[in-house]
């Protein structure tokens, strides 16, 4: 009779005493310790000793300074990356009256990325000294040391009594953003030498040029054809050398020169 040799007849492992064997209860205990060690680490000072705010880029801007930008987000250096709100920092930027859009990032583990777009502003329009006023109706304070761009000056319209940031959409400054955006169009070209968009007549809008010259027309913007025609006019008048006082478009096919005081006395010419 064969005998049995397989594993059954072999001696059983020994328990959790034995050399070989694992020791659930040193295990929990080693673990046990380094949870007590780890959770007096102090992981803040060590974090904020490495992940700290060492950069703030500011991207966009064109008028504003990126130290204001920067003062404007709250936002210092050597403060915990992690603690920065991103959201509430986005928000601070929106409160400034020249900035229309922002965008706040982080940049790998020191830095903070500031995107803002300023609104442009397309008129002048008074305010004590002259404020300015975007496309959309938003009135701003000039900056601190900064020019208007030589922005044509709205007049009749009162904003006086505004606060900065407010939109204002009235009937006179919807007129003067409507005949900034038209003089300033490309196959315009006019807006430069344009100084200053009077209102104040419900029928009528009175462009005061560059060189003085005074150009009435009706309430809306030129078009096209009436556009050319002014240009025509007034390179003619200055190809000649003839001073003139105002040009009138607001008839129908028609552009009436009245000639400067200076000129001799001459009366109103019309042209076709």
């Amino acid at each position: 009779m064969a005998l049995y040799q397989g594993r059954a007849l072999r001696s059983p492992a020994r328990g959790n005493g034995g050399r070989g064997g694992s020791k659930p209860w040193l295990n929990v205990l080693i673990a046990m310790v380094v949870m007590v060690v780890l959770a007096h680490v102090p992981w803040r000072q060590l974090r904020q000793g490495f992940t700290v705010v060492r950069e703030v880029r500011i991207e966009g801007n064109r008028g504003m300074s990126d130290a204001r930008i920067t003062e404007l987000s709250g936002i210092q250096s050597g403060q915990d990356l992690f603690e920065v709100d991103l959201a509430r920092v986005r928000q601070a930027l929106l409160l400034e009256p020249r900035i229309a859009r922002a965008e706040v990032s982080r940049i790998g583990l020191w830095g903070v990325r500031l995107k803002v777009v300023e609104r442009r502003g397309v008129l002048a329009v008074p305010h004590g000294e002259p404020w300015e006023i975007d496309s959309s109706g938003v009135i701003m304070a000039p900056l601190p040391g900064g020019g208007l761009n030589d922005l044509p000056l709205l007049t009749g319209a009162s904003l006086e009594r505004q606060d900065e940031g407010t939109v204002v959409r009235t009937v006179e400054v919807e007129r003067g953003l409507e005949w900034a955006s038209t003089l300033t169009a490309p196959e315009h070209g006019l807006g430069a030498g344009v100084s200053e968009i009077d209102v104040t007549e419900h029928g009528s809008t009175t462009l005061v040029l560059m060189d003085g010259i005074r150009v009435r027309a009706g309430a809306r913007p030129l078009g096209l054809r009436e556009m050319a025609a002014l240009r025509a006019v007034l390179l003619d008048l200055q190809q000649r050398g003839t001073a003139v006082d105002e040009v009138d478009l607001r008839f129908e096919n028609q552009v009436i020169v009245r000639p400067a005081a200076t000129s001799g006395g001459a009366g109103p010419q019309t042209r076709g």
